[in-house]
């Protein structure tokens, strides 16, 4: 006699990876600085495609904070790539935009970086910015990369990252140590805003280059909004 057994056989799931938790935040080594000024240290900003890690990992978001800035009271910038609204940053007394404001706060504690302008540079780099000046763009100081270290983990991402390249890095690329990090500045509300689709691309490839310093702690989305 032939018995016919009706079972579902399991099939492991793929870990769904979500590790931007509030305490996670607070243990990261660029936190402190930033920590003035951050109104929301929760915030999950989805990814329209999750990406998957060659080790079975499913990221599905990435973490980010939320900050308010002091505005600047004084005349906008000559040149502030049409926005205005976003270039009206003041700390310590120095008018910036959000990308240099973030900076300024890490140097604080010790970090150097850029602001990685890839506006216009249709796949490269336009121009590595530690400030910016009342003057015309083209007049705008390029302070390249010096530093081995960050400058060759740049570019690993930016081979990944084919076709687009440098199209897509986050605005403010920070290192102190072996510690790397990236932020992406946007202004708006307090609520999970998604990424530019370019960003998400540049954080797969970044994950996929296989360099154990850079993950998901090497990112944090920044959404502002003046004080």
């Amino acid at each position: 006699m032939l018995f016919a057994l009706s079972c579902r056989i399991p099939v492991p799931e793929m870990p769904i990876v979500t590790d931007a938790t509030t305490s996670e935040l607070h243990g990261r080594p660029w936190f402190p600085a930033l920590a003035p000024l951050v109104e929301r240290d929760d915030l999950l900003i989805p990814l329209r495609t999750p990406i998957s890690m060659p080790t079975g990992r499913i990221i599905n978001d990435v973490p980010g904070v939320f900050m308010r800035f002091p505005r600047w009271t004084g005349d906008a910038f000559a040149d502030d790539f049409g926005k205005k609204a976003a270039g009206m940053v003041e700390l310590g007394g120095e008018h910036l935009f959000a990308e240099l404001a973030v900076l300024r706060l890490l140097e604080k504690e010790g970090w150097a970086g850029r602001w990685v302008n890839t506006v216009g540079g249709k796949g490269e780099v336009w121009k590595y910015l530690t400030e910016w000046t009342d003057v015309p763009r083209q007049e705008q100081r390029n302070r390249v990369l010096e530093d081995p270290e960050p400058r060759q983990l740049l570019a690993r991402v930016a081979q990944m990252n084919r076709p687009a390249r440098y199209a897509g890095c986050w605005d403010t690329f920070a290192w102190r140590g072996d510690d790397f990090v990236f932020f992406g500045c946007r202004k708006t509300g307090p609520k999970p805003a998604q990424l530019p689709a370019n960003q998400e691309d540049w954080l797969r490839s970044a994950l996929y280059v296989g360099d154990e310093r850079l993950t998901l702690r090497s990112f944090c989305a920044v959404q502002w909004d003046y004080r």
